[in-house]
């Protein structure tokens, strides 16, 4: 038996609803401001022109958003209303087992995220509210579920709002992932009002009301502090040089050595680190070499240690001030293979100063976050140029500069843990885009889920690194169903090389046979025919179906043997009753081609003919062996000559013990490299087959082959298979370059 509701529940009822509506109504409506600034900064960023993509998906959004915020009020009354109703119905809990139709897929999926993104946030506070909703009611636990403000229906009003509006998949997603940020952001203030008045009104004053998690804000800029910095320039001249970088170095890692750093990873990071800080000051002056210096255009530049240096608070300030519309130099940058991304990057950070007051030319950026900004710029700069990006994923991943810059300077982890969310986001986005050319459906799907998790980071990314290991998550699941059709098309291509190469070495058994019976011999030309054409192609078949150790093969060795034997040692007279005799064998041979009835019959005829005119020359001493020939080593061989090629043995060794799986990358046309993945090693040939991550062959060569693109840099062997680490190492290996 339910209990009875609250007295005066009516009232309190409505007040929870009233101001509950007023606070989700300002949720929704900021979603929408946020989507709508985001899709004009998108058309600014490209200076859209009239009837371009970007712009009609503003004009479309914007007809529609009215719409959606009435709509979102109506589902949000009708949810009150719902739950209220169960207080007069005294219905059974019920179950949803609605099918969802496909084109309401995305949004079942989105608002699942929303849902468990309510939940990390605030499902202990949520619980409670919905346990006060059943109790003020007199309704049983079993509809918390169903309460107006539980997690799943505050994800549904969204859903309920968007029923009937036309708008494409991404901006749908962009506006899911908008209500997600203003939700939750305003999660405290709603539950702290709907639990107040049943609080009041004696509903479980008892139970227990954590507090949500509140999201951190924005950090804000901080006042220059010229005397601290001149403070702290004046304690580290105090300090040797040797010590000081010890020092540094302690404090690079000492905030760090409580995390799962891998020692790899650390070890790797702190020798980019010494080239970089080697490499900054030579590259800062060639810089301004070539700028013609700062006393030339008549100024004098404040000296190193009088200027202010950037807090972390000012320098994300700069970040984030550049994140949704990325500076048309570092943009440029990206295009330009002698620019400098980093500089462009720090550049542009300076060149923003004057927005928290400072100066460009009195300030600096500190070391740590300047390592940071440099080791993305370069990172970026390295991934662009080297990997197979075509022009479009190319300047989506150029719209991740800034927010990578951003995390790496809240959060040096992103360079000393493989588990970091931000880097395996990278690594998914790069699977789904590289060497992706858009040419099928799920290519072109695939390439649009890049775009709308990109667009997500660019517009949502504050502080919380929280958002790349959601955002990574979806792109991941997304890859998993992507990787399945994969998997197929990768099966399809090792089954195909496979009887490729099982035909190819079953031609060529027969050839041999066939070489090893005639050897140089003329023979007359429609039975050189009948045994190039007809009878080594039944040889082929017997061995891919039988094999070599059938009674087929014996029969069809035996028939070649005998007709020979007919050319080489009977007389002209007697030649075409010996053929003959032969019919029913020569007539399986013809079968297994297609010749048959007449066909047959016709062409049995012109090999006793032709045999019966044959000029045999001289008998041997002996007749020739044949069984002999047969039982020689056969086998597929290369199709090159070993002794032609340039390579190194110490990597035919290395290829030789090259696991199935592993991934290298290969130079393609554009003067990147693609990545390819041994999928198979043929154990006829023992050659290497490589597909791309669409799972198609792109290559199947020798160890040797292999050994020599190596050698000749057209392809690039990785101690890691992630693209974020192959990446950072070739970030080592140029910074070395440049010092050799």
């Amino acid at each position: 038996m339910p209990a009875a509701p609250f007295p005066g529940h009516d009232a309190v009822y409505a007040s929870v609803q009233s101001a509950s509506r007023s606070l989700l109504d300002r949720v929704m409506a900021n979603a929408v401001a946020a989507t709508d600034t985001f899709l004009y900064d998108i058309c600014q960023q490209d200076q859209s022109g009239i009837g371009s993509p970007n712009l009609e998906n503003l004009r479309l959004f914007r007809s529609v958003s009215q719409a959606i915020e009435h709509q979102y009020s109506r589902a949000l009354d009708s949810g009150f209303a719902a739950f209220r109703r169960k207080l007069k119905s005294g219905d059974a809990p019920a179950v949803d087992l609605s099918l969802v139709d496909m084109d309401d897929i995305d949004d079942v999926v989105n608002a699942e995220l929303v849902t468990e993104a309510v939940m990390r946030s605030s499902g202990d506070v949520i619980n409670a509210t919905a346990q006060r909703f059943c109790a003020l009611l007199g309704l049983p636990s079993a509809e918390k579920a169903s309460s107006p403000l539980s997690e799943r229906k505050l994800a549904e009003y969204l859903r309920g709002a968007l029923v009937g509006v036309q708008l494409p998949t991404k901006i749908r997603f962009m506006l899911f992932r908008n209500y997600e940020s203003a939700l939750i952001a305003a999660l405290s203030s709603l539950l702290e009002e709907a639990n107040e008045p049943m609080v009041k009104a004696g509903v479980l004053p008892h139970l227990a009301t954590p507090r949500p998690t509140r999201r951190a804000e924005p950090p804000k800029p901080e006042a220059p502090a010229v005397a601290a910095e001149q403070r702290a320039h004046s304690e580290r001249a105090a300090v040797p040089p040797e010590a000081a970088a010890s020092t540094q170095r302690q404090r690079e890692l000492g905030e760090l050595s409580d995390l799962p750093i891998g020692s790899a990873e650390q070890a790797l990071f702190l020798e980019i680190c010494d080239y970089l800080h080697n490499w900054r000051p030579q590259h800062e002056r060639a810089a301004a070499a070539h700028a013609g210096g700062f006393a030339a255009a008549g100024g004098s530049a404040p000296a190193p240690g009088s200027r202010h240096r950037l807090s972390k608070n000012e320098t994300i300030a700069l970040l984030s001030s550049m994140q949704r519309l990325l500076p048309e130099a570092v943009s440029s940058a990206m295009s330009a293979s002698d620019a400098s991304l980093s500089s462009s990057l720090k550049d542009a950070m300076l060149g923003n100063t004057r927005k928290i007051g400072l100066a460009p030319d009195a300030v600096e950026i500190d070391r740590e976050d300047e390592d940071a900004v440099d080791l993305v710029g370069m990172l970026f700069d390295v991934l662009i140029t080297e990997r197979d990006f075509r022009e479009e994923a190319r300047q989506l991943m150029s719209r991740l500069v800034v927010p990578y810059a951003k995390a790496a300077v809240l959060d040096r982890r992103l360079f000393l843990t493989k588990a970091h969310p931000a880097r395996r986001l990278l690594n998914a986005l790069a699977e789904a885009i590289e060497g992706n050319q858009g040419d099928g459906p799920q290519e072109r799907e695939l390439l649009g889920k890049a775009e709308a998790t990109v667009d997500s980071l660019v517009a949502g990314f504050n502080e919380d690194i929280a958002i790349f290991e959601t955002l990574e998550q979806e792109m991941r699941a997304y890859l998993d169903q992507h990787r399945r059709r994969v998997d197929m098309a990768e099966k399809r291509a090792k089954e195909a090389q496979r009887g490729q190469e099982r035909l190819e070495n079953a031609r060529m058994l027969a050839a041999r046979e066939l070489e090893a019976r005639t050897g140089t011999a003329e023979l007359p030309s429609v039975i050189q025919d009948f045994f190039s054409r007809y009878w080594t192609h039944h040889l082929s078949m017997i061995i891919l179906r039988e094999g070599e150790d059938s009674a087929a093969w014996g029969v069809a060795l035996k028939l070649a043997d005998d007709l020979i034997s007919v050319l080489g040692w009977q007389p002209p007279e007697a030649r075409v009753a010996a053929v003959q005799q032969l019919r029913l064998g020569i007539e399986t041979v013809l079968s297994s081609s297609g010749v048959l009835s007449d066909s047959s019959s016709a062409l049995i005829q012109k090999i006793a003919e032709s045999a019966a005119h044959y000029q045999a020359p001289a008998k041997s001493a002996e007749q020739p062996a044949t069984t002999a020939h047969s039982a020689a080593s056969a086998g597929l061989h290369m199709a090159f000559d070993k002794s032609a090629l340039d390579f190194d043995p110490r990597d035919v060794e290395y290829f030789k013990n090259l696991p199935v799986g592993a991934w290298l990358q290969m130079a393609v046309g554009n003067g990147g490299f693609a990545p390819i993945k041994l999928a198979w090693i043929s154990p006829i040939s023992a050659r290497l087959m490589f597909v791309n991550r669409r799972g198609v062959r792109v290559l199947v060569v020798s160890v040797e082959e292999l050994a020599e693109m190596k050698k000749h840099g057209k392809l690039i062997v990785h101690a890691e298979e992630n693209v974020f680490e192959q990446t950072l190492d070739r970030v080592l290996h140029r910074l070395k370059a440049d010092f050799s």
